[in-house]
Parts: C-alpha cells; sequence; structure tokens
C-alpha cells in the first residue's frame, strides 16, 4: 500500500530515509530509494514534468510523518520558502496525521492529543495571516484520501468562519478546529464499502451512515478529553435550520453556532472535493445547491457571510 504526499510539501535536502515513488497507471515505480537525497532538481523535474504528488510507502509514514510534524515550525518559519510551500506542507501534515489516527484504535487520539492541538494552533495562525488558504486547500482536492482530505479542510473553513463572524478566544477556536476536525470520527464504525458506494445508498444504508454522529460523539466523549463546543459539532453537525437534520431534529436557535458553521463547512468542502460517484464541483456551483437545493438547511447570515469570503 502506497500513500500519496503533495510534492509542493517536501522540502530539498530535508527528507529522512524514505523512498518516493511516482504513480504510472495503476503501478507505482520507484524514483529514489531510502539511500538516496531528494534534491532541488529532483523537485523542479518533477514540477516541470506536470508531477505534483509522489507516494510513500504505508510502512514508512510515520517515518515521514514524525519528519514533517518536528520540523513543521522551523519550516513554517524560513522565509525562504514560498508561502504555498509552507501552507502545503502544513495541510499535508494535518491530512497525514487525519489518516493516521482514523486508522487507528480511538485511544490514539488520546494519546497523540498534543499533536492535534500543535497542528489546529498552526492551521489558525495561517487562517488569521495568510490570503492564500483557499488556494492552498484546493490543492488537496485530488488526493485520493476523500475522509482525511475532508476533515482538514471543515476544520479550516470552519475556523475561517468563526473568526469573521464572532470575536472569539483562542481557547474557543481552538475547540472549533479539533471538533470539526473530528467531525466525521464516526464513519470510522460505518463499513468503508457503505461510505464509499459510488451509487444512490438504499433507505436502510443510509440510515446506517446517520449514526456516525453519535458514534463519533460517544466514542470521543469516552476519552474525556474533548470539550463540550467540539463534541457539539461531532454530534450536531448534520443538524438543519428547518429541524430536517439528524440525528436530533434540532432546528435554528437549538443548534450552537459552532455546529451551524460546521454545517456549512461540512457541505461546502464535500461538494468541491472529488468523491467516489462524482468529480469536484466548482465551488460556484456548490455555492447555487446551498442556496437553491439544500434551502433551509443553513443560518442564512453566516452562509452569506461564507459566501462573500470565497468570491
Amino acid at each position: 500500500m502506497y500513500r500519496m504526499i503533495q510534492l509542493e510539501s517536501l522540502v530539498p535536502e530535508t527528507l529522512p530515509g524514505v523512498s518516493l515513488f511516482i504513480k504510472h497507471g495503476d503501478n507505482h515505480v520507484l524514483y529514489k530509494d531510502s539511500t538516496h537525497s531528494f534534491g532541488q532538481k529532483d523537485k523542479e523535474r518533477l514540477l516541470g514534468n506536470n508531477v505534483m504528488s509522489l507516494f510513500v510507502k504505508s510502512s514508512e509514514m510515520s517515518t515521514y510523518n514524525q519528519y514533517v510534524e518536528s520540523n513543521l515550525a522551523l519550516f513554517l518559519n524560513d522565509e525562504t520558502l514560498e508561502p504555498l510551500a509552507k501552507q502545503s506542507m502544513l495541510y499535508q501534515a494535518s491530512v497525514n496525521y487525519v489518516h493516521e489516527i482514523f486508522d487507528s484504535p480511538a485511544v490514539a487520539i488520546k494519546q497523540n492529543v498534543e499533536r492535534c492541538r500543535n497542528l489546529i494552533q498552526y492551521i489558525l495562525k495561517d487562517v488569521m495571516s495568510s490570503e492564500g488558504v483557499m488556494t492552498a486547500l484546493g490543492s488537496l482536492v485530488g488526493h485520493n484520501a476523500y475522509t482525511y482530505v475532508h476533515s482538514v479542510q471543515v476544520a479550516t473553513y470552519s475556523i475561517s468562519l468563526h473568526l469573521k463572524i464572532f470575536e472569539l478566544g483562542r481557547s474557543e477556536l481552538m475547540d472549533v478546529g479539533i471538533g470539526s476536525l473530528f467531525h466525521d470520527y464516526g464513519k470510522v464504525y460505518i463499513p468503508r464499502a457503505l461510505l464509499e458506494k459510488p451509487g444512490k445508498l438504499s433507505a436502510c444504508e443510509f440510515m446506517e451512515v446517520k449514526k456516525h454522529p453519535n458514534y463519533g460523539y460517544n466514542a470521543l466523549k469516552d476519552l474525556e478529553i474533548f470539550s463540550p463546543v467540539a463534541l457539539g459539532i461531532v454530534k450536531h453537525h448534520h443538524e438543519k435550520e428547518n429541524g430536517n437534520g439528524y440525528p436530533d431534529g434540532l432546528s435554528s436557535y437549538d443548534i450552537a453556532r459552532s455546529s451551524k458553521i460546521t454545517a456549512i463547512a461540512d457541505v461546502f468542502s464535500a461538494l468541491t472535493t472529488n468523491r467516489s460517484y462524482r468529480e469536484a464541483l466548482p465551488k460556484e456551483t456548490a455555492m447555487d445547491i446551498m442556496y437553491g437545493e439544500m434551502d433551509g438547511s443553513f443560518d442564512t447570515q453566516y452562509l452569506d457571510t461564507f459566501r462573500d469570503s470565497i468570491t
């Protein structure tokens, strides 16, 4: 098995001993083995040939993840690196973290909570100081691991929208970021075949998928490390203004603001990201759907602010 990494997220001459592969058709072809360095000329050559991503063996991803996260602060403060390269590294590291944690027992979340907090802090800083967040997140659209990319996008969009609407302290923003990063954690308890089904779900299948907010809420609540704000996002990000959401059928004022905002981020990311059954939609088309077909689902004030922020 192989895992994708963005080429822009690689800093030449710094990589640890991992082998790099290029995907050719259905095969992964060795580009550099673990004994050879990856230099600037390699990166330029690949970009010149329109190669935007490389692959690492799943067995070596822990080595790669440790390298990225341990050097993240250094790279993000390196003035010689382009802003997009820094953002690519940050969001790639976040996707890698989510992938690792979602594929591990729930106790791994508790054991790695500081890693999560560090990444959310970096994302918060990026959202507050950068104009290129949408571009950086858009570069993740082609990633082949939808759930993990989606989680990072939702966390970032949600933090961004909270910042535009409310004057929140860093502690609450951290709770928002953590809750929205884990908003779909309950899907680890749903059969993957069901989540990746290319056709329309049957009524019974959809009922099973609709259980994921409660699955996630109960699993994360038992860890006793998530705040009420974060847990509320996990449980209620599918509630709708008109009361037609789930799992509790809440409406309007009964839905916490953080859940309302995460609901907007969740749907927008889902519509603008590649899925097993369709290509990513342009952001304009996504907004038309959210205002049209999904009328009544969202808080219109929050949705208007989000639309204005992405256009």
